[in-house]
Protein backbone atom coordinates (compact mmCIF):
# COMPACT_ATOMS: atom_id res chain seq x y z
CA UNK A 1 0.00 0.00 0.00
CA UNK A 2 0.99 3.60 -0.56
CA UNK A 3 -0.15 7.42 -0.83
CA UNK A 4 -1.10 9.45 2.20
CA UNK A 5 1.19 8.68 4.95
CA UNK A 6 -1.72 9.00 7.84
CA UNK A 7 -3.99 7.04 6.28
CA UNK A 8 -1.25 4.39 4.91
CA UNK A 9 -0.12 4.07 8.75
CA UNK A 10 -3.78 3.67 9.83
CA UNK A 11 -4.56 0.87 7.48
CA UNK A 12 -1.36 -1.15 8.21
CA UNK A 13 -3.07 -1.40 12.10
CA UNK A 14 -6.57 -2.33 10.35
CA UNK A 15 -4.26 -4.92 7.78
CA UNK A 16 -2.27 -6.27 9.90
CA UNK A 17 -4.84 -7.20 13.11
CA UNK A 18 -4.10 -10.91 13.61
CA UNK A 19 -1.91 -11.08 10.62
CA UNK A 20 1.05 -10.04 8.30
CA UNK A 21 1.86 -6.52 8.09
CA UNK A 22 1.38 -5.03 4.41
CA UNK A 23 4.24 -3.70 2.18
CA UNK A 24 4.66 -0.20 2.18
CA UNK A 25 5.05 1.64 -1.17
CA UNK A 26 7.06 5.10 -1.00
CA UNK A 27 7.95 6.12 -4.37
CA UNK A 28 6.16 9.39 -6.05
CA UNK A 29 2.87 8.64 -7.66
CA UNK A 30 4.16 9.19 -11.03
CA UNK A 31 5.95 5.67 -10.78
CA UNK A 32 3.46 3.68 -10.87
CA UNK A 33 3.42 2.88 -14.44
CA UNK A 34 7.09 1.22 -13.28
CA UNK A 35 5.78 -0.87 -10.08
CA UNK A 36 6.48 -4.52 -10.68
CA UNK A 37 3.99 -6.35 -9.42
CA UNK A 38 2.45 -9.81 -9.94
CA UNK A 39 -1.19 -11.50 -10.09
CA UNK A 40 -2.15 -11.50 -6.58
CA UNK A 41 -0.74 -8.31 -4.95
CA UNK A 42 -3.14 -5.83 -4.70
CA UNK A 43 -1.87 -2.13 -4.39
CA UNK A 44 -3.89 -0.04 -2.02
CA UNK A 45 -3.44 3.35 -2.84
CA UNK A 46 -4.35 6.50 -0.50
CA UNK A 47 -5.22 9.61 -2.02
CA UNK A 48 -6.34 13.27 -1.40
CA UNK A 49 -8.07 14.83 -4.64
CA UNK A 50 -5.45 16.85 -5.45
CA UNK A 51 -3.25 13.56 -5.17
CA UNK A 52 -5.89 11.75 -7.49
CA UNK A 53 -5.07 13.71 -10.30
CA UNK A 54 -1.53 12.49 -10.19
CA UNK A 55 -2.38 9.15 -9.64
CA UNK A 56 -5.16 8.91 -13.01
CA UNK A 57 -2.52 10.07 -15.24
CA UNK A 58 -0.07 8.00 -13.93
CA UNK A 59 -2.18 4.87 -14.30
CA UNK A 60 -3.85 5.71 -17.54
CA UNK A 61 -0.17 4.92 -18.90
CA UNK A 62 -0.16 1.30 -16.60
CA UNK A 63 -1.73 -0.58 -14.21
CA UNK A 64 -0.17 -3.07 -12.22
CA UNK A 65 -0.84 -6.33 -12.90
CA UNK A 66 -1.97 -7.52 -9.25
CA UNK A 67 -4.42 -4.36 -9.85
CA UNK A 68 -5.13 -1.34 -7.65
CA UNK A 69 -7.86 0.03 -5.05
CA UNK A 70 -7.56 3.93 -5.16
CA UNK A 71 -9.28 5.42 -1.94
CA UNK A 72 -9.82 8.65 -2.51
CA UNK A 73 -10.24 10.94 0.93
CA UNK A 74 -12.95 13.46 0.16
CA UNK A 75 -13.36 13.98 3.93
CA UNK A 76 -17.57 14.91 4.86
CA UNK A 77 -18.18 14.36 1.17
CA UNK A 78 -17.06 10.73 0.75
CA UNK A 79 -19.96 8.19 -0.48
CA UNK A 80 -18.66 4.86 -0.17
CA UNK A 81 -19.11 4.38 -3.81
CA UNK A 82 -16.77 2.35 -6.29
CA UNK A 83 -16.00 3.48 -9.89
CA UNK A 84 -13.62 1.67 -12.55
CA UNK A 85 -11.76 4.17 -13.78
CA UNK A 86 -9.27 1.98 -15.37
CA UNK A 87 -9.56 -2.07 -16.33
CA UNK A 88 -7.53 -2.82 -13.06
CA UNK A 89 -8.55 -0.35 -10.76
CA UNK A 90 -10.87 0.36 -8.42
CA UNK A 91 -12.14 4.02 -7.07
CA UNK A 92 -13.33 4.11 -3.50
CA UNK A 93 -14.83 7.53 -2.15
CA UNK A 94 -13.13 7.28 0.98
CA UNK A 95 -12.97 8.90 4.47
CA UNK A 96 -11.74 7.32 7.80
CA UNK A 97 -14.34 5.44 9.49
CA UNK A 98 -15.49 2.16 10.21
CA UNK A 99 -18.12 1.85 7.62
CA UNK A 100 -15.59 2.73 4.56
CA UNK A 101 -12.98 0.89 5.73
CA UNK A 102 -15.39 -2.45 5.44
CA UNK A 103 -16.35 -0.79 2.21
CA UNK A 104 -12.37 -0.58 1.63
CA UNK A 105 -11.98 -4.39 2.70
CA UNK A 106 -15.24 -5.49 -0.15
CA UNK A 107 -13.01 -3.72 -2.82
CA UNK A 108 -10.10 -5.05 -2.17
CA UNK A 109 -11.86 -8.80 -2.21
CA UNK A 110 -13.40 -7.90 -5.34
CA UNK A 111 -10.50 -6.78 -6.58
CA UNK A 112 -8.45 -10.04 -6.10
CA UNK A 113 -10.83 -12.21 -7.89
CA UNK A 114 -9.74 -15.46 -7.89
CA UNK A 115 -6.88 -14.63 -5.31
CA UNK A 116 -10.04 -13.74 -2.90
CA UNK A 117 -9.17 -17.06 -0.59
CA UNK A 118 -5.34 -16.05 -0.14
CA UNK A 119 -5.94 -12.40 0.48
CA UNK A 120 -8.86 -13.19 3.54
CA UNK A 121 -6.20 -16.37 4.74
CA UNK A 122 -3.39 -13.47 5.07
CA UNK A 123 -5.40 -10.75 6.32
CA UNK A 124 -7.77 -11.80 9.00
CA UNK A 125 -9.13 -8.11 8.78
CA UNK A 126 -10.51 -8.98 5.40
CA UNK A 127 -11.85 -12.48 6.06
CA UNK A 128 -15.62 -11.93 6.11
CA UNK A 129 -15.21 -9.15 2.88
CA UNK A 130 -13.94 -12.15 1.15
CA UNK A 131 -15.76 -14.52 2.32
CA UNK A 132 -18.97 -12.65 1.72
CA UNK A 133 -16.86 -12.24 -2.02
CA UNK A 134 -17.19 -16.14 -2.65
CA UNK A 135 -20.57 -16.77 -1.16
CA UNK A 136 -22.25 -13.77 -3.43
CA UNK A 137 -19.84 -15.10 -6.66
CA UNK A 138 -21.29 -18.76 -5.88
CA UNK A 139 -24.63 -17.86 -5.69
CA UNK A 140 -24.21 -15.99 -8.79
CA UNK A 141 -23.36 -19.12 -10.41
CA UNK A 142 -25.70 -21.20 -8.62
CA UNK A 143 -28.80 -18.66 -10.07
CA UNK A 144 -27.49 -18.74 -13.87
CA UNK A 145 -27.31 -23.30 -13.53
CA UNK A 146 -30.93 -23.00 -12.37
CA UNK A 147 -32.20 -20.80 -14.78
CA UNK A 148 -30.53 -22.49 -17.49
CA UNK A 149 -31.03 -26.10 -16.84
CA UNK A 150 -34.45 -27.22 -17.87
CA UNK A 151 -34.10 -31.10 -17.04
CA UNK A 152 -36.33 -31.63 -13.55
CA UNK A 153 -33.10 -32.45 -11.12
CA UNK A 154 -30.10 -31.84 -13.66
CA UNK A 155 -28.55 -29.13 -11.90
CA UNK A 156 -28.69 -30.73 -8.56
CA UNK A 157 -25.15 -32.23 -8.69
CA UNK A 158 -23.91 -28.87 -9.85
CA UNK A 159 -25.19 -26.74 -7.51
CA UNK A 160 -24.16 -29.15 -4.77
CA UNK A 161 -20.93 -29.28 -6.51
CA UNK A 162 -20.51 -25.63 -6.42
CA UNK A 163 -20.99 -25.52 -2.77
CA UNK A 164 -19.30 -28.03 -1.66
CA UNK A 165 -16.27 -25.89 -3.44
CA UNK A 166 -17.21 -22.74 -2.12
CA UNK A 167 -17.62 -24.46 1.48
CA UNK A 168 -13.82 -25.64 1.23
CA UNK A 169 -12.64 -22.17 -0.07
CA UNK A 170 -14.16 -20.99 2.73
CA UNK A 171 -12.31 -23.19 5.28
CA UNK A 172 -8.75 -21.80 3.10
CA UNK A 173 -10.04 -18.10 4.08
CA UNK A 174 -10.25 -19.03 7.51
CA UNK A 175 -7.34 -21.27 7.79
CA UNK A 176 -9.47 -24.60 8.28
CA UNK A 177 -8.60 -27.71 7.04
CA UNK A 178 -11.23 -30.13 5.76
CA UNK A 179 -10.41 -34.17 5.46
CA UNK A 180 -12.47 -37.29 6.48
CA UNK A 181 -13.38 -36.46 9.88
CA UNK A 182 -15.49 -32.91 8.93
CA UNK A 183 -17.28 -34.57 6.22
CA UNK A 184 -20.48 -34.40 8.34
CA UNK A 185 -19.86 -30.91 8.14
CA UNK A 186 -19.98 -30.71 4.25
CA UNK A 187 -23.13 -32.86 4.50
CA UNK A 188 -24.86 -30.82 7.26
CA UNK A 189 -24.28 -27.27 5.63
CA UNK A 190 -24.97 -28.52 1.86
CA UNK A 191 -28.24 -30.11 3.02
CA UNK A 192 -29.56 -26.65 3.41
CA UNK A 193 -29.42 -25.95 -0.73
CA UNK A 194 -30.88 -29.52 -0.90
CA UNK A 195 -34.01 -28.72 1.25
CA UNK A 196 -34.12 -25.31 -1.14
CA UNK A 197 -34.09 -26.95 -4.12
CA UNK A 198 -36.78 -29.48 -2.90
CA UNK A 199 -38.77 -26.38 -2.47
CA UNK A 200 -38.28 -24.86 -5.64
CA UNK A 201 -39.51 -28.24 -7.35
CA UNK A 202 -43.13 -27.90 -5.27
CA UNK A 203 -43.24 -24.24 -6.54
CA UNK A 204 -42.80 -25.61 -9.88
CA UNK A 205 -45.57 -27.72 -10.29
CA UNK A 206 -47.83 -25.21 -9.47
CA UNK A 207 -46.68 -22.25 -11.57
CA UNK A 208 -44.58 -23.89 -14.42
CA UNK A 209 -44.90 -21.05 -16.58
CA UNK A 210 -42.07 -18.88 -14.12
CA UNK A 211 -40.01 -22.00 -13.47
CA UNK A 212 -36.37 -20.80 -14.50
CA UNK A 213 -37.21 -17.18 -12.00
CA UNK A 214 -37.78 -19.67 -9.57
CA UNK A 215 -35.11 -21.88 -10.20
CA UNK A 216 -32.51 -19.13 -10.58
CA UNK A 217 -33.65 -17.18 -7.10
CA UNK A 218 -33.56 -20.90 -5.11
CA UNK A 219 -30.34 -21.30 -6.65
CA UNK A 220 -29.17 -17.96 -5.29
CA UNK A 221 -30.70 -18.18 -2.18
CA UNK A 222 -30.20 -21.62 -1.22
CA UNK A 223 -26.54 -21.23 -1.92
CA UNK A 224 -26.48 -17.99 0.35
CA UNK A 225 -27.91 -19.87 3.23
CA UNK A 226 -25.23 -22.40 2.54
CA UNK A 227 -22.63 -19.96 2.66
CA UNK A 228 -23.38 -17.71 5.60
CA UNK A 229 -24.03 -21.23 7.17
CA UNK A 230 -20.37 -21.95 6.67
CA UNK A 231 -18.87 -18.28 7.66
CA UNK A 232 -20.73 -18.95 11.14
CA UNK A 233 -19.42 -22.19 11.40
CA UNK A 234 -15.80 -21.58 10.70
CA UNK A 235 -15.94 -18.34 12.74
CA UNK A 236 -16.73 -20.35 15.50
CA UNK A 237 -13.35 -22.68 15.19
CA UNK A 238 -15.26 -24.97 12.79
CA UNK A 239 -16.31 -27.74 15.84
CA UNK A 240 -16.72 -31.30 14.42
CA UNK A 241 -19.65 -31.95 16.21
CA UNK A 242 -22.56 -33.00 14.52
CA UNK A 243 -25.20 -31.32 17.11
CA UNK A 244 -22.98 -27.97 16.93
CA UNK A 245 -23.33 -28.04 12.85
CA UNK A 246 -27.05 -28.33 13.71
CA UNK A 247 -26.99 -25.48 16.04
CA UNK A 248 -25.41 -22.80 13.35
CA UNK A 249 -27.98 -24.19 10.12
CA UNK A 250 -30.98 -24.66 11.98
CA UNK A 251 -32.21 -20.77 12.33
CA UNK A 252 -31.96 -21.04 8.27
CA UNK A 253 -34.15 -23.57 7.41
CA UNK A 254 -36.58 -21.63 8.81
Amino acid sequence: MGGEATLVASAQQHFAADGTLPATWTRPLAELPGLSTVPGELLVLFVTPRGEVEALAALGLGVPKGGVVMAVDEGDAATGRVSHPYEGCLRLSFSDTARNWRRLFSACAEMAGEHTVALGRRYPALRSAAARRVVFRTAGQNALIGATFFLPGADMPVMTLNQVRMVLSLAGIYGAEIGRERAVELIGIAGIGLGFRALARSFLRSAPGIGWVIKASTGFTGTVAVGFAAMRYFEKGAPAATSRVRALVGPLRR
